[in-house]
């Protein structure tokens, strides 16, 4: 039987803390706290878990290990129960099935906690993780500990967050749930209250009437939320009514007992849901017609019914796949009916808002029917009473109508029609009800649903108005002034409270549709006729098409409707129970009131649990369930046994998918009671579970008194069981924890107590049997049960037979099997599950076998010879000791005396059977008389037979003739079927083949075809079954299928016997070979299936709605032969391209570990796809496909992140030392070295590290960026050239330094612009360092007198030269990495000086156009902005904005609107602020409502772009309005609306376009003309920002420069350029980088010379030429923008020079000094657009001439040109040349912001455009760099790639490189020979697209030199020069492939053993490459087992037909099948020599 053990007493793990911390004293008992344990098996992998509950303490466990404390002494609460439980979660990673599926079937799934928390859940509280198997989805379960006080209920999840929830009753009892809790109230004591009069029903149709019903008759089941009498309520505000209040007060008992007494409990962040149940009956008050079966509706539980069970997971589950409805089982007690109630428990589920609105519109064949319009809704009530529309009552919706309409009376029909327009209103309703979660709700301040409806709740004695306590919950004063307020959009779906209660005036109030919603509603919520259809009996499963949830509305009738029904107003009716059956509790009491204090002193023994029957394979439309019902006090034990089948649910039901979910119940589970059982000797009982096994062990009394346990299942038959207990250790011996350490010093370890003499009862069932017992001095005892198997195969043999075996027969071999195993013999050294096993099927046979006919295969001697066999066998031990001492002896004397196989039959000791002994070995004799002594080769010492099969034979005779043998054959007659037919024979043949089909499964997996485990011994055991059942082939007999496989006669003693019955047919001629059927399945031939064990099934009688899909229950038995079979057939019917076998392998089910443990047979053409197909694989391939093809390089979902990627480096020997020694960098010369020796390269922080290896990857042929990094770093000390005059002496020479070190400070100081695009996006700040911000270096190196000169500091202060610090800071923040993480709150507060700097101010701008400020806290900007700092409030305001674009934020709004004058109020004071900060506010209401359209903040743009205000003398000049602060509103208006001049949209009658052009273009006042001329730009500004790209030929024209040039005199001539850029960007697809596009745009007069070179002279007229031409180049830019277009770039350049060669010419006049002025504005803007279109390029051309401009430096080079130049230089090297420019719309917005050609004069010029406005640049960035990274060391490599553009052309790169936008490309493709292809397919895979967006990398492994090249000579080649490269890291291993079994190997085999790269996965990787193959068929070529033979010949085969028509064996290679073919050929020969 099962073998029982002692585990030690068992005591809580929170016991020992809980003593240390003085919580409880040494001596306590359990009478001091309260104990629960959990230990389902989602537990098993991470241990039992413990609740420890004190007064004020509960302990929570895990494994025996302390987990979480919680104190409540502070709530002065007394704790009354603590419990686990699941809560419903948005962001699980773990499904229900695989968290609480008890009803799986022995699965064992991790408890995982780490769940998110402390947000709202799902809508759906029960989400689809209940009804999946497997998790595909986000959200799941989340585990919690709730603890209850008296007023409160706190919830802790496991993950960490905490809810506080306030209970408005006591709890009584909590109980876990499939979702949450449920909760029972607990009952006050009733007052004794004197008797008073009773109020009269009112009559009807009066004024104190509020709803109206059909009465109801009185039954058990009534609603307690008032009586059944109906009557209508007062209108409160008057005397009657108060009155009235007090009478129905006082002859009322206490309120409390109108509220439910059982409630749900699914979410601790909403409110209390209601249990409910169905009731049927006449009443037509809430009619609910089904199809003629009478009127349903819920009510709430009765209160008299007391919960005592409910299921906390679901009990059945069909199959792995299931799509039920989880089964959930409730049990009540009735002490008054003294009965138990069985439920069955359903959650309402939410549906969407198409599905309601479907079922709520009259379809063409829909009935009208009447329907009750009384309630608040109805205007009228009856007649023409009027009636109270009460505001918090439901609104209008389904019946009800808007005020002032008329309504029909409330008898009549209502019309179809009617309801038609009804319904479609309600839909409408219902749209705009979720859309908008405060649709239709008056709006209260600071309301909170959960407010209201808990404090509706709470406890409500019998002193409160009822009425007046629900408006003091909602904030309003009374109903009565409610009345006449109406909805704000008409009829909506709910009321004002969130939900209201079953009974109250809606239904349709529940939770938020979106999670965080405290007022949005879920249309409908739960449909109430859905569930219906899902949990009523059998009668009522049709669809409830015609039901209205209004009709379920009033079901109230007294006028406890008014003031009982009020507290439940919040509650949604959420749980639906429907009752399966009655029975009694003690049918020897009768039910009467007596009996009640009997029954109440009864409850807290009672134990309750469910127990799952195993599946019956001849009924597998059914399944069975039993509840056991212990009862310890009253000494009874009742059991009921449920049938539970499955009905398909209506289509209905599951066609709308809720929230998109695909896997939603299509069949619900109907239990019904089949019969109860009283079991009346049993004391008490437990469920004990052992992997899978279910037991009931019950404790009874024998006839003595004395205590005993047994086992007891409702299923089948079983043998008695009966276990005594002997003596029990005191400490647990597996238990390495110590619980109390003095005890065991004071007792020892394995000290024992004695058998306890009285049992007083079982408890706390654990995991792999374990339980508790408690002795009679109350102390407990951990013991364990073992009930299956431990032995895997064993185990997966009994699970087959449990699926295979009719009539729970396979139940009954369990037990059986126990017995057996109890009684093996203990001397022996054997496998006792396994041979107890073989036994147990022998007792199936040996009855039949005739005694006095059985001989021996090795003696041919009568069978009594086998006594002296087994005497020999013990005498065998006892002789070897005296001869043999050594080692070696003692251990072949105990492995020879084993009767199953060896060890030295395994494949590890085949070594040692090819040597001689090392000393003589003696035999253990066969006989007591035999002993021979000699020495001979270990093979032919260990060749000995095996009589294993005579010894499970002869113990299989004794136990059959045993007692437990005699009743095993007794419960077997009972089981046949016919008389003249013994079942067990009848049975033998299933076993057979079960037997056999899990063995040729095992001949798939190499790691189990180890002959010394049970692999080694089935075969002989399948032979001598199959000699009994005298099949021929299945014997032992000499040439059939076991004797050539391991299982013949000269291995193995078998019997000869005859047997007394009839034999069957056999069902194959020869046993079904799984490489026989290989090799035709190989070869594509048309052959049969091979065979399943879904064939011994016999057709079950299945349900029409459950199609059993037998063949999916044992592929878990079976995986392999299914898996293979189903690819080898579907393979022959499709095509035979690789890629499409690859994908049926994943279809299929052929697993990665799957395919490494095939044998070669069946692994190779799988292997020889793979490997077709490896190099290649297609783009739009999954995960498990790539890894399947070991590609998982291309597997993007698991790309490394950054972070990662450094840390890999780091460990593999240092990023730095990589970038040194990087091969590819260029090679240098001596200068080269020395130079860098003395000026090293700084590397600022390790984060960086990665950014600078992929620069220099870039620029790996010169040191180009180097150089651009060193001119551009402000802190570098510059270099100037000042050549001295010869006549001058030493101290003019010094001040002409000194001059000329002035304007070299000024160049310095413009160079943070440029050094903030070339490090842009480069740091990743250490959180816990202050992050530095540098300044300015004031030193000069003087060429070519080398000495160095220092300006004065003090005249370069942050105060004087504000906007320089500004750029340094912005530069600073733009370092910053957008990846970075910890860029938040604190950090900024932790950085923020003393006192703030513009640098600071500066770093904010730069972190909000990274997007790092969008996390900053509101009280952080208030503390920046009130000091009023201007360059903070610019900074700060201006990254908001930024950060939050085109948000339209209202926080961002507000905080921007405070800062513009525009926007203020009308009479509002004007504005204290700098005109900067209203520049910086226009601005940002531009980014913050970026292609919005937003009308307000247009009609503010425009209106300051075109204000005039008339001058007044007497008035200062207005100083805010300048021409930067138009320029910055046509700017903003330009970004609201960019891009969208053919849509204006609402913008239409503004006269847009009208206004802006006669601003730009349009006759201007003379008296207003110098206003206007400052709006010009702002206006041409917006109008080439709003037409970008529309080709409007009307704007184009207007907006283009004059036709004349008389015209030209009254533009200015930087307008001119303004005007031609708007001109072309509105024809965007017209401009040509040619000249010939260059003459069209110019105006005549110019266009003969357009090339510039004829320009001798510096003339005022040529200003509006120069500036027109260089609009065209700016415009030519913005159009190839990043592209690298080398022609553009030429094309420019010579414009560029020609621009240098003019601003060289000389000016003397002022007219030639202001021309030379227009050209160095302009030569700086065409050396921007040709820096744009080489963005990132680091192109040496432009290169060149940018470092002319940057040499520059005196009084005629103004701050602004050397701004322009060096930021012209950040372009060119932008990001370190991983970013490049984008030509989206707004790119090129922010360009144009950024280069606007109008550049200040000095450091604080901000008059034409303000200069934070210059790094705008950064919303034109985009990483357009692909990364190439070896995916073994993740280090970036430099390769070749081919980039495919969509319009078919290629183009080759060698990355990291910049590709052209993502837009225009199809595929990137590496090409690199020395690396696996890897291909990124935008077109066809999304994922790539998204994936390289994000991280721009992508991922390729190293080929080997044998994968790389087809011919052996080449392979060998590149193997021995990397093996020359990496000599270092291989010499220690070469001496490996000196031995002659790696011998054979060329060089290119060895590079796929140890490969070049020392960090090569191929180290850590486990699966197994070409090498190991060839190793593996070498070994089987020498071989002598029927196996290996067999698959070579299935190999062989394979090839043949693979190379037929030339095709290329790529996995093995021809030689190697060609040397196998000669090694087998040879030792054929040889045989046949021999023979």
């Amino acid at each position: 039987m099962a073998s029982l053990r002692s585990l030690g007493v068992h005591k809580p793990s929170a016991l020992s803390y809980l003593v240390a911390e003085s919580i409880l004293s040494e001596d306590a008992t359990e009478q001091d706290y309260t104990w629960e344990s959990y230990n389902d098996d989602e537990f098993e992998d991470s241990g039992e878990e413990e609740v420890v509950t004190t007064d004020y303490h509960v302990v929570w466990s895990r494994g025996g290990v302390v987990r979480k404390v919680f104190n409540f002494e502070m709530e002065k609460e007394k704790v009354i129960q603590a419990l686990l439980t699941w809560f419903p979660s948005d962001e699980g990673t773990m499904t229900a099935s695989q968290a609480q599926s008890t009803g799986g079937g022995g699965e064992k799934d991790v408890l995982r906690t780490s769940l998110t928390q402390g947000t709202q859940p799902a809508t759906d509280p029960n989400s689809y993780w209940q009804y999946t198997s497997r998790s595909t989805a986000a959200d799941g379960p989340s585990r919690a500990l709730v603890v209850f006080l008296k007023s409160q209920a706190h919830v802790f999840f496991l993950s960490g967050s905490t809810h506080v929830v306030n209970l408005p009753f006591e709890v009584e009892r909590a109980f876990p749930a499939t979702r949450g809790l449920i909760l029972q109230r607990k009952i006050p004591q009733s007052e004794v209250i004197p008797p008073t009069p009773v109020l009269p029903p009112a009559p009807q149709n009066s004024f104190l009437s509020f709803s109206q019903s059909f009465s109801q008759p009185q039954r058990r089941f009534e609603s307690s939320f008032g009586s059944t009498r109906q009557s209508k309520s007062p209108n409160p505000g008057t005397e009657n009514a108060l009155f009235l209040e007090e009478l129905i007060k006082g002859s009322t008992a206490s309120t409390s007992d109108c509220l439910p007494r059982v409630f749900s409990f699914t979410d601790p962040l909403s409110e209390l849901g209601l249990v409910v149940h169905v009731v049927s009956g006449p009443d037509r008050g809430s009619q609910l017609s089904v199809n003629g079966s009478g009127h349903r509706r819920l009510e709430q539980i009765d209160k008299a019914e007391e919960v005592v069970f409910v299921s906390s997971w679901n009990e059945i589950r069909f199959d792995e796949n299931s799509d039920d409805k989880p089964l959930v089982l409730v049990l009540t007690a009735n002490y008054q009916a003294n009965t138990f109630t069985i439920w069955t428990a359903s959650y309402i589920e939410p549906k969407s808002i198409s599905s309601a609105a479907r079922r709520h519109t009259a379809g063409p064949g829909h009935k009208p029917r009447r329907r009750s319009s009384y309630g608040p809704t109805a205007p009228g009530t009856g007649t023409t009473t009027p009636a109270l529309r009460a505001r918090d009552s439901m609104r209008e919706s389904f019946g009800g109508v808007a005020r002032g309409k008329t309504v029909p009376v409330s008898f009549n029909a209502t019309g179809s029609q009617n309801k038609g327009k009804q319904s479609d209103q309600t839909a409408e309703d219902t749209l705009a009800s979720q859309l908008d979660p405060d649709y239709g709700l008056p709006r209260q301040p600071k309301e909170s649903r959960r407010v209201s409806s808990l404090l509706s709740r709470a406890e409500l004695s019998t002193s409160f108005d009822k009425s007046a306590f629900q408006d003091l919950a909602t904030h309003r004063t009374s109903m009565g002034a409610s009345f006449g307020g109406g909805s704000r959009r008409g009829q909506s779906l709910g009321g004002y409270n969130e939900r209201n209660s079953f009974g109250g005036p809606s239904q349709t109030k529940h939770r938020a549709s979106t999670p965080g919603s405290a007022s949005g509603i879920s249309f409908g919520g739960p449909s109430i006729d859905d569930t219906l259809e899902d949990i009523m009996d059998e009668d009522s499963y049709d669809t409830l098409e015609d039901y209205d949830e209004l009709d379920d509305l009033f079901s109230g009738g007294s006028y406890g409707a008014l003031f009982d029904q009020d507290p439940m107003n919040g509650l949604r009716k959420e749980l639906v129970m429907s009752k399966v059956s009655e029975i009694s509790i003690d049918p020897s009491v009768k039910s009467n009131a007596a009996t009640r204090g009997v029954s109440e002193s009864a409850k807290d023994t009672l134990k309750i649990f469910t127990l799952r029957a195993p599946c019956n394979p001849s009924a597998l439309h059914e399944r069975r369930i039993f509840i056991h019902i212990i009862n310890g006090a009253a000494l009874t034990h009742i059991e009921c046994e449920l049938s539970v089948t499955r009905r398909r649910l209506p289509a209905s039901s599951f066609i709308s998918r809720p929230h998109g979910r695909e896997d939603v119940p299509k069949h619900l589970l109907v239990p019904v009671l089949i019969q109860t059982q009283r079991l009346k000797t049993h004391v008490d009982a437990v469920k004990v579970s052992d992997r899978g096994v279910d037991r009931i062990l019950c404790v009874a009394q024998d006839e003595s008194g004395q205590p005993f346990m047994t086992l007891h299942a409702g299923w089948g038959l079983h043998l008695p069981t009966k276990f005594t207990l002997g003596p029990l250790k005191l400490f647990n011996p597996y238990n390495i924890a110590s619980d109390s350490p003095s005890s065991r010093r004071t007792a020892g370890l394995k000290r024992t107590l004695s058998a306890p003499h009285a049992l007083q009862k079982v408890l706390s069932p654990g995991l792999d049997g374990t339980f508790d017992v408690v002795d009679g001095n109350w102390c407990r005892h951990r013991l364990q049960l073992q009930l299956a198997p431990r032995n895997e195969f064993v185990s997966k043999v009994f699970e087959a037979w449990l699926g295979v075996l009719p009539n729970h027969v396979g139940n009954f071999l369990l037990e059986i099997w126990w017995n057996v195993r109890k009684y093996l013999p203990k001397a022996q050294s054997m496998d006792f599950e396994w041979t107890a096993l073989v036994i147990t099927v022998f007792t199936l046979a040996v009855p039949f076998v005739e005694q006095n006919s059985v001989r021996l295969t090795q003696t041919a001697k009568p069978a009594s010879k086998m006594n002296k066999l087994r005497q020999s066998r013990s005498q065998a031990k006892p002789s070897t000791k005296a001869y043999s001492s050594s080692a070696w002896d003692m251990m072949w004397t105990s492995e020879a005396t084993r009767p199953v196989a060896k060890s030295w039959e395994a494949t590890p000791w085949s070594w040692a059977k090819l040597s001689t002994s090392p000393a003589p070995l003696i035999i253990p004799p066969r006989s007591s008389s035999e002993t021979l002594t000699y020495s001979r080769p270990i093979s032919q010492e260990l060749g000995g037979k095996r009589d294993f099969i005579p010894f499970c034979a002869s113990l299989a005779r004794q136990f059959c003739q045993s007692p437990i043998g005699k009743a095993a054959n007794d419960q077997w007659r009972r089981l046949s079927a016919a008389e003249n037919k013994d079942l067990r024979w009848s049975l033998l043949p299933q076993i057979l083949v079960t037997l056999h089909l899990l063995r040729e499964e095992r001949k798939l997996d190499i790691l189990s075809q180890d002959s010394s485990s049970e692999m080694g011994t089935i075969a002989p055991v399948l032979a001598q079954v199959g000699y009994w059942l005298q099949w021929d082939s299945w014997s032992w007999k000499r040439g059939g299928y076991y004797d050539l496989d391991s299982g013949g006669v000269n291995d193995w003693i078998f019997e000869e016997s005859s047997v007394s019955v009839d034999s069957f047919s056999q069902p194959w001629e020869t046993p079904p070979s799984i490489f026989e059927w290989l090799g035709k399945a190989v070869r594509l031939e048309i052959s049969a299936s091979f065979p399943t064990l879904a064939l011994l099934v016999g057709k079950p009688t299945s349900s029409p709605h459950n199609p059993e899909d037998i063949e999916q229950r044992f592929s878990v038995l079976t995986p392999r032969s299914i898996a293979l079979e189903k690819y080898l057939r579907n393979i022959r019917s499709t095509a035979k391209s690789p890629a499409m076998a690859v994908e049926l392998m994943a279809k299929s089910g052929i697993s990665t570990r799957m395919l490494e443990t095939f044998p070669e047979a069946a692994r190779a053409p799988l292997r020889e796809a793979i490997v077709r197909c490896q190099a290649s694989p297609p783009t739009t391939w999954s995960s498990s496909l790539l890894k399947l093809v070991q590609r998982e390089d291309l597997d993007l979902r698991s790309a490394s992140t950054p972070e990662s990627v450094l840390d890999a480096q780091q460990r593999s020997g240092g990023a730095l030392s990589g970038i040194q020694s990087n091969p590819q960098s260029g090679t240098r010369d001596i200068h080269t070295i020395c130079q860098t020796a003395e000026q090293p390269e700084p590397l600022q922080s390790a984060a960086e590290v990665e950014r600078h290896l992929i620069t220099r990857l870039i620029f790996s042929e010169d040191r180009r960026f180097v150089e651009a990094y060193m001119l551009l770093e402000p802190s570098k000390q510059a270099v100037a050239e000042c050549i001295p005059d010869s006549r001058s002496d030493e101290a003019a020479i010094l001040d002409a330094q000194k001059n000329l070190m002035q304007w070299v400070m000024v160049r310095t100081l413009s160079l943070p612009a440029g050094s903030a695009m070339a490090k842009f996006n480069s740091k990743k700040p250490l959180l816990t360092e202050k992050y530095p911000l540098y300044g300015f270096t004031t030193s000069c190196l003087m060429k070519p007198m080398g000495n160095v000169v220092t300006a004065d500091r003090t005249n370069y202060s942050e105060e004087k030269f504000a906007w320089a610090f500004f750029h340094a800071g912005v530069s600073a923040g733009l370092s910053v990495s957008r990846d970075a993480q910890g860029i938040d709150t604190s950090w900024i507060m932790y950085n923020k000086p003393a006192e703030l700097t513009n640098k600071h101010a500066g770093l904010l701008l730069g972190l909000g156009l990274n997007g790092h400020l969008k996390t900053i806290a509101k009280w952080l900007s208030f503390k920046y902005l009130t000091p009023k700092h201007t360059m903070t409030s610019v900074g700060l305001l201006l990254g908001l904005s930024a950060s939050y674009l085109g948000t339209m934020d209202t926080l961002v709004t507000r905080l921007l609107s405070v800062h513009v004058t525009r926007m203020l109020p009308p009479g509002a004071a004007e504005l204290n602020l700098s005109p900067y900060t209203q520049t910086t506010g226009l601005m940002g209401i531009g980014l913050l409502y970026y292609n919005t359209q937003h009308r307000r903040m247009s009609e503010i743009m425009l209106s300051e772009i075109e204000h005039v205000d008339r001058p007044d003398p007497s008035e200062p000049p207005d100083t805010l309005r300048d021409e930067g602060y138009r320029l910055a509103a046509g700017f903003a208006l330009g970004f609201i609306n960019l891009g969208k001049g053919e849509d204006l949209r609402g913008l239409h009658d503004m006269r847009l376009v009208e206004r802006l052009l006669a601003v730009a273009v349009g006759p201007k006042p003379v008296d207003i003309v110098h206003i206007l001329d400052q709006a010009t730009a702002g206006a041409v500004v917006a109008i080439a920002l709003i037409f970008m790209k529309t080709h409007d030929q009307g704007v184009a024209r207007k907006v283009d420069v004059p036709d004349t040039l008389p015209q030209f005199d009254y533009v200015r001539p930087d307008i001119f350029l303004l005007r031609t850029l708007a001109k072309h960007l509105i024809l965007w697809d017209n401009i040509r980088a040619e000249h010939r596009w260059m003459v069209k745009n110019l105006p005549p007069e110019y266009q003969h010379d357009h090339q510039m070179k004829n320009i001798k002279a510096l003339r005022s007229e040529q200003m509006p030429f120069f500036n027109i031409v260089a609009g065209l180049l700016w415009s030519i830019s913005f159009k190839y923008a990043g592209s690298g277009n080398t022609q553009v770039r030429d094309f420019l350049i010579r414009y560029l020079d020609q621009f240098i060669r003019i601003n060289r010419l000389p000016a003397l006049r002022y007219d030639a000094k202001l021309t030379r002025n227009a050209v160095r504005n302009c030569q700086d803007l065409v050396a921007l657009a040709a820096a744009t279109v080489m963005a990132g390029t680091g192109d040496l051309e432009v290169f060149r001439r940018l470092r002319l401009l940057h040499g520059r430096v005196g009084p005629d080079m103004p701050y602004g040109s050397h701004l322009a130049g060096h930021m012209a230089f950040g372009a060119l090297f932008i990001a370190g040349g991983t970013h490049t420019f984008s030509t989206c719309n707004k790119a090129i917005a922010a360009l144009i912001c950024s280069f606007y050609p109008l550049f200040p004069m000095d450091v604080q010029d901000n008059r034409a455009h303000l200069q934070a406005f210059r790094h705008f640049w950064v919303l034109a960035a985009e990483p357009r760099c692909v990364v190439i990274r070896d995916v073994d060391t993740h280090r970036a490599i430099s390769t070749s790639i081919v980039v495919r553009t969509k319009d078919g052309g290629e183009k080759a790169l060698s990355a990291p490189c910049l590709v052209p936008e993502l837009d225009t490309i199809a595929s990137i493709r590496t090409t690199q020979p020395e690396y696996w292809s890897a291909t990124l397919d935008f077109i066809n895979n999304p994922l790539h697209l998204s994936s390289f967006k994000s991280n721009q990398t992508m991922h390729v492994r190293r080929r080997s030199a044998h994968d790389t090249y087809g011919s052996t000579f080449s392979a060998t080649l590149v193997a021995l020069n990397d093996a020359q490269i990496a000599r270092s890291t291989r010499i220690m291993w070469d001496w490996i492939f000196a031995l002659p079994a790696l011998r054979e190997f060329d060089k290119a085999d060895v590079g796929l053993i140890i490969p070049l790269d020392a960090n090569s996965s191929v180290h850590t990787d486990m699966s197994g490459t070409v090498v190991d193959e060839r190793l593996i068929l070498r070994a089987q070529a020498k071989s002598w087992r029927r196996d290996d033979l067999w698959d070579l010949r299935v190999l062989f085969e394979w090839a043949e037909g693979a190379q037929t028509g030339g095709g290329r064996l790529r996995w093995l290679g021809r030689e190697v099948i060609e040397r196998l073919k000669a090694d087998i050929l040879e030792r054929g020969r040889k045989i046949d020599e021999v023979a």
